[in-house]
């Protein structure tokens, strides 16, 4: 299931080559298999954040800061929120995403 995951997230993230996206893979890839539905469903919503960042690369940066907070997180909904407040101009999707959060 490992693999799965794994292969799954280098087909929409490309390749992790350096060792913070390595850590986050690790991160996330525990999470999905040893957490409760609720848990998951909010580190995919993370994961989509990343995604919508990762289009735009004037992002690059926060995208590292952002794979950094939420491998190191305790708190991982609050600091995905600060990352995308931030940013500012949302488009509608990161607002989607942002209100979603909120209400983890």
């Amino acid at each position: 299931m490992k693999a799965k995951i794994r292969r799954i997230l280098r087909e929409h993230y490309g390749s992790f080559n350096t060792t913070l996206e390595k850590q986050y893979v690790n991160k996330i890839v525990s999470v999905l298999l040893e957490s409760s539905d609720e848990i998951r469903h909010e580190w995919v919503t993370y994961n989509q954040v990343i995604l919508e960042l990762k289009n735009d690369l004037d992002y690059a940066l926060t995208v590292k800061e952002l794979l950094y907070r939420l491998t190191e997180s305790c708190e991982p909904s609050k600091d995905c929120m600060c990352v995308i407040e931030k940013v500012g101009m949302l488009s509608p999707e990161m607002k989607r995403l942002y209100d979603k959060i909120k209400l983890f």
